[in-house]
């Protein structure tokens, strides 16, 4: 029995697939490496963060720089590192 995946809005991540998960999205998705904030779209009245599927499921992600929005696998995603943690 799975008890859900949750993805809480607002988180920093950063976008990195492998060469195979990226063939498999059929609409345009970030460049490897971008960074992007989990954010919750409006599906089949409910909003959401999260979509259950094969694998680890979507999560949607809006990406710096032109604002796009869409679906990844939560599988192709890293946590953005924290300010304090990051190097020059």
């Amino acid at each position: 029995m799975t008890v859900g995946v949750v993805m809480v809005r607002g988180l920093r991540v950063v976008f990195s697939p492998n060469p195979a998960s990226r063939m498999l999205y059929s609409y345009r998705i970030p460049e490897t490496g971008a960074r992007g904030t989990i954010t919750a779209v409006q599906t089949a009245g409910a909003i959401r963060t999260y979509i259950p599927g094969p694998g680890a499921g979507l999560v949607y992600g809006e990406w710096d720089g032109d604002g796009l929005v869409c679906a990844v696998s939560v599988r192709d995603l890293k946590l953005e590192p924290a300010e304090d943690e990051r190097r020059p």
